[in-house]
């Protein structure tokens, strides 16, 4: 799902910019950035909750939470991944908002040039 929502992402990135440079800048100051609000270097233990509360608009939060709950899970049934799977639906709700970001960007570039 986070793969799905990186693509998504890149395709929002490629239509808003059109400098190489600019968009390898841009990815690496969003890719690092959620990771280091969402908790992927540093435990989401640790975070303060003005941190988290903010981590909880970005999808890699929704990543980090699926895996940091993967870790106490000792049986699998639907009951226990019923919370994972309501993490794999907010990314794919991201993913599905920055499809159409992407579209409506795309579409207004067409009808400028």
């Amino acid at each position: 799902m986070l793969t799905i929502c990186a693509t998504t992402i890149s395709f929002l990135i490629g239509n808003l910019v059109t400098n190489k440079g600019a968009i390898n800048g841009i990815v690496n100051v969003i890719a690092l950035g959620s990771s280091f609000l969402c908790g992927a270097f540093v435990p989401m233990e640790w975070l303060p909750d003005s941190v988290l509360k903010i981590a909880h608009l970005l999808p890699t939060y929704y990543y980090i939470s699926t895996n940091e709950a993967l870790k106490t899970i000792e049986e699998f049934n639907f009951e226990s991944l019923k919370p994972l799977m309501g993490n794999m639906a907010m990314m794919m709700a991201f993913s599905i908002v920055f499809i159409i970001l992407a579209n409506i960007v795309s579409k207004r570039k067409r009808v400028i040039d």
